[in-house]
Formats: structure tokens, sequence, C-alpha cells
């Protein structure tokens, strides 16, 4: 193994020293070649010479964790300050939906209030206190706030620290599954979000067409305001307003576009009609932009995926499942590598769809234009896994 291979490990497992110890052995060579050289990397690099990567990992790890707990408290103390001047603070939890709904909620409020929401996918203590140290100041009206998680327990520690009253519970499913060691961990882990409001006498905004969210909701004995649809842009568009509802904006005339790679539909970017759906993706997502792929018959329905990661034991079992309900959905079936991700969907599939191997997710615009089809193509694109897993 060399250093460097080390260092590209590393830094796909997010600096997770155990995940990294796992998976060391397991990487290609070829990751080296995706290193992407950020600050901790580069200073990693530079211990690792004096104490090996792992080692020097831990140093900063621990330096790091120090760092966050003062950023923590300042994040806490930095928003009561502006929560006693009238700041309104919204959080947005969930396996999905949260960054498509607080997008909705940031085109409904921003017409009548100062508000500010974090950026993406900003979601973690860093992040967030980045977005109030530079957006946020004594004439923000509200806050919109995405929170993450991979463990159970944080969620609840960020929500400690932004002290919102409003939260937003937009969806369960099995997204990160190995890093939470099993599906009830996930659950307990979303519903931190619902626990805390109710004990801060703060108000719950939940999916209703979440049966998990439904279900678990409804055995803590809350009272929430439900929102549902039918599609998952009109679930993400109810969500919105209701958050505007709360805060007393009525006004839904207003175009809200779908957030990039969010299944955002889109003709220019490929040259070609595609559902673009690459940011990440869950079974439960993946299974309605399934559904919305199948009723576009008048295309020729194409799916493109490497699957789903880091579902843990239970990837086999869960690609076959998500295999089977591809069938009837798509025309044809581009995987993205040849993994036990993908050869469990195959398995799933069977030989009732047409399957097409591609190495990498781009590949498949050459792909779409050697087939000789009959109709216009509309390709999904179902999660964008980099290559490293």
């Amino acid at each position: 193994m060399t250093r460097l291979h080390d260092l590209a490990v590393l830094q796909l497992e997010q600096y997770d020293t155990k995940r990294y110890l796992v998976s060391r052995l397991k990487a290609d060579e070829a990751v080296v070649e995706r290193i992407n050289w950020t600050a901790r990397l580069k200073l990693t690099n530079a211990l690792a010479y004096l104490f090996g990567v792992k080692l020097a990992n831990i140093i900063i790890s621990l330096g790091s964790g120090i760092i966050e707990r003062f950023v923590w408290k300042w994040v806490q103390l930095r928003i009561a300050k502006l929560k006693q001047g009238g700041l309104r603070v919204v959080a947005f939890a969930g396996s999905y939906g949260k960054t498509s709904v607080k997008h909705a909620s940031y085109e409904y409020l921003r017409h009548k209030y100062n508000v500010v929401a974090t950026p993406e996918s900003f979601n973690t203590v860093l992040g967030i206190a980045k977005c109030l140290r530079y957006e946020v100041d004594e004439k923000t009206q509200v806050f919109l706030v995405e929170v993450g998680a991979y463990h159970v327990g944080e969620i609840a520690r960020l929500l400690r620290m932004v002290q919102p009253e409003i939260g937003v519970l937009t969806g369960i499913a099995r997204q990160h599954l190995e890093r939470f060691g099993s599906y009830q961990n996930i659950i307990s882990a979303k519903l931190e979000i619902a626990e805390y409001v109710q004990s801060s006498g703060g108000l719950l905004i939940a999916n209703g067409s979440d049966n998990v969210v439904r279900e678990n909701v409804e055995k803590l004995r809350i009272k929430p305001i439900w929102y549902r649809g039918k599609s998952r842009s009109e679930i993400n568009l109810a969500g919105g307003q209701e958050v505007a509802k709360v805060l007393s904006v009525t006004n839904f005339n207003v175009r809200v576009r779908g957030v990039k790679n969010r299944f955002e539909m889109t003709t220019e970017r490929y040259e070609m009609a595609v559902i673009d759906d690459s940011f990440s993706s869950n079974d439960v997502g993946f299974a309605s932009a399934l559904e919305y792929l199948g009723q576009q018959i008048k295309y020729t329905r194409i799916l493109v995926t490497p699957g789903l990661v880091e579902l843990g034991s239970e990837s086999k079992s869960i690609h076959e499942q998500l295999g089977k309900r591809i069938i009837g959905q798509a025309d044809y079936v581009m995987l993205v590598g040849r993994n036990e991700r993908t050869r469990s969907l195959a398995r799933g599939i069977g030989r009732q769809v047409k399957v097409i191997y591609i190495e990498k997710t781009l590949e498949f615009m050459q792909v779409v234009r050697s087939l000789k089809l009959n109709k216009e193509p509309l390709i999904l694109l179902e999660n964008d896994v980099t290559e490293n897993y």
C-alpha cells in the first residue's frame, strides 16, 4: 500500500478512521487518481511522514473535535441572541427531501421576509456555522437550517445548537444504513427532531405521505401538521407551503424551480431529456423515481444507476428488491460498474428488461445515441456514486 493510496481511501471514507481501516485493503489503487487535496488532506499528508496516515488522522480528528466544540457553542450563543431580536428558526431533518423542502420554503418565504437558508446540503456544525457567520445578521427574520447525521444523537445535538421552534421531518429511508448500524437506528435518529420540538414546546411539520414517518410520529403522541402529495415534487412543495403557512404566508403563486441534481428535469445539460436525480438516493426515493419513469410511456424509458451505497449487510436484498421494481418501469437499464450492487440489481431484473453495463455514468449519452429507438429517449439518472465505491 502506498501512502497516497491510504490518503485517498481516508478521504473517500470522510476521515472516519474505523471505516478507513476496513476499506483500505479493498480499495483499488485507481482511487489515487481522484484525490482532492483539501486543506485537511494536506495536513494529514504532512503529519503522515512523521506518524503514519492513521495516527496523523487521529491527531487531526482530536484537534478538529476541540475546535468544533467551540464553534458549536458560538453558534448556540449567536442564535440565542438573534432570537431575542425576533429571529425564527426552522430545522429540516430526514433521510431525503431536506434540501428540496427547505428550498421550497425559502422561495415562498422570501417575498415577505428577510430569510436565509443554509446553502445546498450544508448540514453539519461547521457548515451551519459558516452560513451563520457570513449570511445571517440582525436583519434576518427567518433562518432555515438543514441538519444531517450518520449516527444516533447527532441530529439532537445540532438541534440544541440551532434551537428551532419549527421542525420539519421530510422522510425516513434506508440511507447510510451501514453507518447507522440498523434501520431502527435510522428511525430513532430522524425522530430526534420530533422529540426536540415536543420537549421544547415547538411545532412539528411532517411528511404524511411517508408511512414510516406517520407511524412513528403517531407513536410519540405528537400532533404535527401533516403535508402530503402524490408525486415527489408535489410532496416537497406541500412541505414548503406548510412551513410558509405557519409563518403567515399564504401566497403560493410562486414558481419554485427544482434543486439541481434532485429530480431535476433538464434537456440542456445532457443534450437529451433527462431526469437528473443524481445527487444521492435511497430505497424510497429510488422506488418513487421509478414509478414516475414508468408513467412516461410516450418515451423510451432508460434508467441509469450504479445502485445505492452504504447499505451494509442488507445491500444484496435491497438491490434485488429494487431490481424487481424496475420491471415494467423502464425499457432499458444501464448499470454503472460491475459490483455487488449492480449484480444484485441485475438478478432482480432477470431477463425482463434489457440490461447494459457501462463503466462511468456519463457514458450513457454515447450508448443512448447508438441505440436504434422508435421513440424519443427519457433518461433517469438515479444516484451518481463516484467510481471510488
